[in-house]
């Protein structure tokens, strides 16, 4: 005969037996007859039982009734086991509190019907029953909700660890909104954790470095192609977690991403690792795991960044933190996803120091046109500055939103457009390459372009009426300029100034509401294209009429505008840029001093740049300016600094000339363009400088060339010049006119 219990919330247990109650302190004795039956092989099925909205019963009914309702639940509930003892090997009923109850069943054999045919062959006849008991309490139908998990022997497994992983399961389908393929599901992720090199792929996506236009690292993203009842790899996360089986899979998709990406991965690439912050510190993970699996893959801990995954929230900040700093003193670096769409994102940057902020696609979409956006990325950019981590923009896919977040000052991009999830190594994206090339980039910081200062373009179609550009401009107080377009060409513009003083005229507001806005637009903007320099947008600007002086200026990429500049951060801008110029310029020559010159040297290099460099130096310098004064020899090097200025015009690239000090100048250019520069030098100093002043026909001009080639060795500043410094002693010791190449 099976034992059919119950457990109240006082752990005291009543056992009946031929109908005869036997009161007893025996959670003991059950237990154990749950762990003799697991390691004979059979399976607990643990159902967990509440009413649903029982709250608002008790609301409803009062306290007295909810109590007879309960106790009415429990009959039935032992009435039923009772009546199909012979069904089961042994039974329990659990008291879990108020309305929650759990049902433990071991079927035999003979049961006739399945584990995922108990709610319509068990539960929802025992819920007619049990509102027939309750029909004189209350006039409404009360309904059960159930949640149903499998606890079966697993080898390495306590029976506690099974037994409470199973309720747990049981709770949580309990309380989550029905699932009419809970088991066809729970199937799949058995046969995925059997066969993963057979269910479970690994995709990889390029997360590009900004600067230099490479590829910074590679994100692992799981896909399960041939899954039936998970539309996508989102879904099967909170699927797995809810069965108990997160870690298992987390386990199954880092392994299958770290055996996969040194087939992928070149030139030190780094492997960004998604993970949950319940997976990092479950009790289960197993520690060292992860740089076991690196090492067999021939990885080390610094090939590898953390992702952090906001599903989430985490709970005990202090207790992650310490998990987080183990791994992270091993090298590991971690990453914080989902910024600015999670849990409690920024107390997770502030309690976890991450290294990397990921910018969550919500905020990137469309950034370019929304000035809440704009502000919000902007911040977390200049944040990430102060903190000293750096930000990657998740989901960029569109060329408007990749400028945008590169004028932002973006560190890393990643997204279709730059490059889809590919099983193989995917290709960057041409368009990509020919927007954002390195010269270009590096061109953009030479020549501080216009779109360092770019403000977003709120765009209306030409058939917009004025109204509706009024309740724009008057829900956006700040916003002064939008634009005008049709078929995604710009046609005009609107000054907020302007369109209001029109609309403030007598007949204004009648005359012009319902009507289409070009008849109040500008036709005739000023638009200038993204990479022009700051200081041809201010001579352009300037040479307006006196009435359209200050206004706004449309700033376009290949002719489509990208966003828009106030003459008022223009002035500021160039004032600026004086300034810091004339802080890092030589005195004399006006020539960028060492400070500019050690940045020029640095950005090529991070940016892995070749390039040609020319130390310039006058021999017998030092004798002439002692025998002609100093005024003369000042003279002698003005005369020489513009001879640099203007042969570094006539190349074909951009050719940097700054003033190391005395009579030591430097060039940077191309590789392809140095030694026609270094001809042109010795042309024109020898027609220029040589025999037109007293003593200057004893003087002469070296020049040290060095080829910086990036891709052969790996180069410093310090190199750089300690190279240049050798040849330029060579050089000079040939005297007169001289060029040496290294």
């Amino acid at each position: 005969m099976p034992f059919i219990g119950y457990k109240d919330s006082n752990l005291a247990t009543v056992f009946r037996q031929k109908g005869v109650f036997k009161m007893t302190q025996s959670i003991d004795k059950s237990q154990q007859k749950f762990y003799r039956l697991l390691r004979d092989e059979k399976a607990i099925w643990v159902l967990y039982l509440d009413i649903v909205k029982f709250d608002e019963m008790e609301f409803r009914y009062g306290n007295k009734i909810c109590n007879q309702i309960l106790t009415e639940l429990e009959n039935e509930l032992y009435l039923t086991l009772k009546q199909q003892r012979s069904l089961y090997l042994f039974a329990q009923i659990e008291s879990r509190g108020g309305d929650d109850f759990v049902v433990y069943f071991v079927p035999r054999k003979k049961i006739h019907w399945e584990i995922s045919e108990v709610v319509e062959r068990w539960v929802l006849p025992l819920q007619e029953r049990f509102n027939y008991r309750i029909r004189k309490l209350v006039d409404e139908k009360i309904k059960l909700r159930s949640g149903l998990a499998r606890c079966i022997n697993e080898v390495g497994r306590s029976a506690d660890y099974l037994l409470y992983t199973a309720v747990k399961e049981a709770f949580l389908l309990n309380k989550s909104e029905p699932d009419p393929h809970f088991f066809a599901r729970r199937a799949e992720i058995n046969h995925l954790i059997e066969e993963p090199d057979t269910y479970l792929k690994v995709a990889f996506q390029p997360i590009l470095e900004i600067r230099s236009g490479k590829v910074f690292g590679l994100e692992a993203l799981a896909r399960i192609p041939g899954s039936t009842y998970f539309s996508n790899i989102a879904d099967l996360f909170p699927f797995a977690e809810k069965i108990g089986q997160l870690f298992s899979i987390e386990t199954l998709c880092r392994r299958q991403a770290i055996s996969s990406f040194p087939a992928i991965a070149q030139n030190k690439e780094l492997l960004f690792l998604n993970i949950n912050p319940r997976v990092l510190i479950d009790h289960e993970f197993v520690s060292g795991h992860t740089r076991k699996l690196l090492n067999e893959k021939g990885l080390v801990p610094t090939d590898v960044v953390l992702e952090i995954t906001e599903r989430s929230a985490i709970e005990d900040f202090s207790t992650f933190r310490a998990a987080l700093n183990h791994y992270r003193n091993q090298g590991y670096l971690i990453a914080l996803d989902d910024v600015g769409a999670g849990y409690s994102s920024l107390q997770s940057v502030a309690e976890l120091h991450p290294d990397f902020l990921k910018v969550d696609q919500s905020l990137i979409q469309g950034v370019n046109a929304d000035p809440i956006k704009w502000a919000l990325l902007e911040t977390f950019v200049t944040f990430s500055k102060r903190i000293g981590c750096r930000i990657i923009a998740e989901g960029v896919e569109t060329a408007e939103e990749m400028s945008a977040v590169v004028q932002l000052g973006v560190n890393y991009v990643q997204g279709f457009f730059v490059a889809k999830p590919s099983f193989e190594r995917n290709s960057i994206n041409p368009a990509f390459m020919e927007i954002f090339d390195p010269q270009r980039l590096l061109n953009y910081i030479e020549q501080s372009p216009i779109i360092s200062l770019v403000e977003p373009l709120p765009l209306f179609d030409i058939i917009t009426l004025v109204n509706t550009v009024e309740a724009y401009f008057r829900d956006h107080l700040c916003q002064w300029l939008v634009g005008i377009t049709e078929d995604s060409r710009l046609v005009g513009v609107i000054q907020r100034d302007r369109f209001f003083a029109a609309l403030g005229t007598r007949y204004g507001v009648t005359l012009y509401s319902e009507r289409a806005v070009p008849i109040l637009m500008d036709k005739n903007p000023l638009i200038v294209e993204d990479t022009t320099p700051l200081e041809v947008v201010s001579s352009l600007a300037m040479q307006r009429s006196d009435s359209q002086l200050y206004d706004g200026i449309i700033v376009a990429n290949q002719h489509k505008p990208i966003g828009m500049v106030s003459v008022a951060n223009l002035i500021k801008a160039m004032s600026e840029r004086q300034i810091k110029l004339a802080q890092g310029a030589n005195p004399l020559t006006g020539l960028p001093g060492n400070l500019r010159i050690d940045q020029e040297i640095r950005q090529h290099l991070e940016k892995g740049l070749s390039f040609g460099l020319i130390y310039v130096d006058l021999n017998q310098f030092k004798y002439y300016n002692d025998l002609y004064g100093f005024q003369q020899g000042d003279a002698v090097i003005k005369k020489l600094s513009d001879i640099l200025i203007k042969v570094s015009h006539e190349t074909a690239g951009e050719t940097f000339v700054g003033h190391i000090g005395g009579d030591d100048f430097i060039t940077i250019s191309s590789p392809s363009d140095i030694e026609k520069l270094a001809v042109n030098i010795l042309t024109q100093f020898d027609e220029q400088c040589c025999g037109q002043s007293p003593g200057t026909a004893n003087l002469s001009v070296a020049l040290a060339g060095l080829i910086v080639n990036t891709t052969e060795q790996s180069w410093t500043p310090s190199l750089v010049s300690e190279r240049a410094a050798q040849i330029k002693k060579e050089v000079k010791a040939l005297g007169g006119n001289s060029f040496l190449l290294r």
